[in-house]
């Protein structure tokens, strides 16, 4: 073992301590080792330091509106289950404690908060275990954060700690859409929080040729973060795994399939949470629980890169900020990403709206040459006028 090898390693058992001293208790640990087991043959990992032993299939519920497609992936072999106090205004989370209803103790329950003073941060998530119908919400998140920042932000914290003594959250948690690898890296930093929730997929490095090429592990950029954050007790959940979930035909291993093999190739998530919609979507997102994405695997992710390559946003973040018009860029696209992909319009429009119009893609209309540099070679200006169309 050569000397850089052996400082990674101290390095990683190092930063593994000091967030495991400076981390809250998680509480009531020993309900979790009463959760059940996935089904037969599913894959299962450890959320970093929590202990928690998660399927590494789980339930992304943001856009499921029957409770019965829900009950069935875990009846199938889900653990883990996903939702927040904002999706389809309060509605999901109602939804997935019907859901839930006598089986609660068979899933690891994620929500999420926003930053917000401390009384009203412990009312959203009093709100939240009502809809839910449950005593305790075992994963509270922070919610579409994205710098180190909000990662310290004390009344954050406090609100959390607060609901840890009071027993009705068991672990602190984050999740991010932009500034990712700094959110990570001030998550392993600063210690309190045990969880992080990301956007990855095949497309979430250097470019889509570069990613499904590429030997895994000698990857740069998100890949490689979320690696060393893993191994650093950090428990990380992978979303947006399908890159859009866009509709393309497959082989041996679908699109979709192969997408979710891709991501779970790297040993730093524990866990994933693909929308499902549908039982056909439940049972197509299941089987890919431990299934190795080889050649076959492979073929299937370029033909699915080929087919979305001119319109799926790689949700990096590196063109925020890069307008001169104010257009949030990677806002707007994945806007037009939930309404083409997903094939959710209403999410689509509530998501575009909430921008706001000084973030609008309206500037885009008029606008001779684009400033804006798409890493993907993405058409900017194109898909940012579509999505204004479709969506203002």
């Amino acid at each position: 073992m050569g000397v850089a090898s052996r400082r990674e390693i101290l390095k990683a058992f190092g930063c593994a301590a000091a967030a495991a001293a400076a981390a809250p208790v998680v509480r009531g640990a020993r309900a979790f080792a009463a959760i059940s087991p996935p089904g037969p043959g599913g894959e299962t990992r450890v959320l970093g330091s929590t202990g928690i032993r998660v399927a590494t299939v789980g339930v992304g519920a943001m856009i499921t509106r029957e409770s019965d497609v829900i009950r069935y992936a875990v009846e199938n072999g889900a653990n883990y289950v996903d939702t927040a106090d904002c999706y389809m205004g309060g509605e999901n989370e109602r939804i997935v404690g019907r859901a839930l209803a006598g089986i609660r103790d068979k899933v690891v329950l994620a929500s999420k908060v926003h930053i917000a003073p401390v009384d009203e941060m412990i009312r959203s998530v009093e709100n939240s275990l009502r809809s839910l119908k449950t005593d305790v919400i075992d994963i509270m998140q922070l919610h579409g954060i994205s710098s180190e920042e909000e990662v310290t932000n004390e009344d954050a914290r406090e609100a959390l700690r607060k609901l840890l003594e009071q027993g009705k959250i068991r672990v602190p948690g984050v999740t991010t859409h932009k500034g990712q690898e700094t959110v990570l890296r001030a998550v392993r930093k600063h210690g309190f929080y045990r969880t992080v929730l990301v956007a990855y997929n095949f497309r979430s490095d250097e470019g889509i040729g570069a990613a499904i090429r590429s030997a895994f592990g000698s990857g740069k950029g998100l890949s490689a973060t979320i690696r060393e954050v893993g191994a650093s007790g950090v428990g990380i959940i992978a979303m947006k795994t399908q890159a859009g979930g866009y509709s393309s035909p497959g082989d041996h291993l679908s699109p979709h399939q192969a997408a979710l093999a891709w991501v779970l190739e790297n040993p730093g998530v524990a866990t994933t949470i693909p929308s499902m919609v549908s039982f056909a979507q439940v049972d197509e997102n299941m089987k890919a629980s431990g299934k190795r994405l080889g050649w076959g695997g492979r073929k299937a992710l370029a033909r699915y890169a080929r087919a979305i390559g001119d319109r799926h946003c790689g949700l990096c973040g590196e063109c925020a900020g890069s307008c001169p018009q104010g257009v949030d860029v990677p806002s707007v696209l994945r806007s037009l990403t939930y309404l083409e992909g997903y094939r959710q319009a209403d999410l689509a429009r509530q998501s575009y709206r909430e921008l706001g119009p000084d973030r609008f893609a309206r500037s885009c209309l008029s606008c001779g040459s684009c400033a804006v540099a798409c890493r993907l070679g993405l058409d900017v200006k194109r898909l940012a006028r579509r999505a204004h169309g479709l969506l203002a």
